[in-house]
């Protein structure tokens, strides 16, 4: 066993000395410090383009060896000719550094995607869940600031003009950033601002499941469109039928009890007939080609046809003692 070992070894050193022992049932390879500063000990072939070096620093490194390296722990390294560069990242396929960081970037051009439970493909990450349920969990301890965070970020900003995103982000956080949840987790969806700073916050998911399109903390809020991307500034544009079980309108100003009040002026329904022949349309009630352009204000048309039909209850009222003056002059 030993004197084949140390056949491949002879074969593979180029100027190392290898000592095989055995001890019980394992083998040992013993790789004597020949090199001062640079390269400890190594296993290559005798053209010095592929191997194993492990260098003094404690850095391991697969591939060509060169000068000592510092700050990683594992390297994989490839280069077809010539000294290896370690300043660069053109030979270098995949580092592991003594922080315990991964870094993989593929060959020497190109690639460096990664498969799990399956094989890599176009995308950068390629995860295969099989045939029962899996997830991708990312668990933090949760103090009461953020704590997860998923990120997308523009790497280009030259040019990206002032105040719109560089960075959308994903936010698990206790500390109701832009929520003012205290009561729990909440998960918030928001965006950095180049240049001026400050953020767009446009949907929190709060703790009672609540769900906000709204944000505090310098935070630009902005409109939904359902079925349309155009909202003309609205709050929420709907582009097709909606349904509800009950719409409530708060407290409106201005609403149209006043028309009771002694001080009203009723317009005489001489008036009025004048008005509609002209107009074909009652006094402030919008236009048919003004619906059809604007569309209506659900509150704003409510109090105009309450104001209407107040003034025709008036109207109705004024009517009725007219009739029951006549019926009175009849019976005398």
């Amino acid at each position: 066993m030993n004197k084949g070992l140390l056949s491949l070894a002879a074969v593979l050193l180029s100027s190392l000395y290898v000592n095989g022992q055995t001890t019980g049932t394992f083998t040992t390879v013993d790789f004597p410090n020949t090199y001062t500063n640079t390269i400890t000990t190594g296993l290559f072939t005798s053209n010095n383009r592929s191997g194993f070096i492990f260098q003094s620093n404690a850095s391991i490194n697969y591939g060509l060896f060169g000068p000592k390296s510092v700050g990683f722990k594992f390297r994989w390294l490839a280069h077809d000719n010539g000294a290896i560069d370690y300043t660069t990242d053109t030979d270098q396929l995949m580092t592991l550094d003594n922080n315990g960081n991964l870094n993989m970037k593929g060959t020497l051009t190109t690639g460096g995607n990664v498969g799990i439970g399956t094989a890599a493909a176009t995308d950068k990450v390629t995860i295969d869940m099989g045939a029962t349920r899996s997830a991708i969990n990312m668990i933090s301890d949760g103090d009461a600031a953020a704590y997860s965070d998923l990120k997308f970020s523009i790497k280009t900003t030259t040019g990206l003009a002032s105040g719109k995103p560089n960075m959308w982000l994903v936010s698990l956080r206790k500390d109701g950033y832009f929520s003012n949840d205290l009561t729990g987790p909440t998960l918030e969806f928001y965006a950095t601002r180049a240049i001026t700073g400050g953020y767009i916050a446009p949907m929190v998911f709060k703790s009672n499941g609540d769900v906000i399109l709204a944000g505090a903390r310098n935070a630009v809020n902005g409109n939904v469109g359902i079925g349309t991307t155009d909202t003309r500034g609205y709050k929420l544009a709907v582009n097709g039928d909606a349904m509800f079980t009950r719409i409530q309108v708060k407290a409106f100003a201005n609403w149209p009890d006043y028309v009771f009040g002694e001080s009203y002026k009723l317009m005489p329904l001489k008036e009025l007939e004048a008005y509609v022949k002209k107009n074909n349309h009652l006094p402030e009630v919008p236009s048919a080609k003004e619906v059809e352009k604007e569309g209506i204000d659900v509150a704003e048309m409510n109090k105009l046809l309450l104001k209407k039909i107040e003034e025709l209850t008036l109207h109705v009222i004024e009517l009725e003692k007219k009739i029951n003056a006549l019926e009175k002059e009849e019976t005398k």
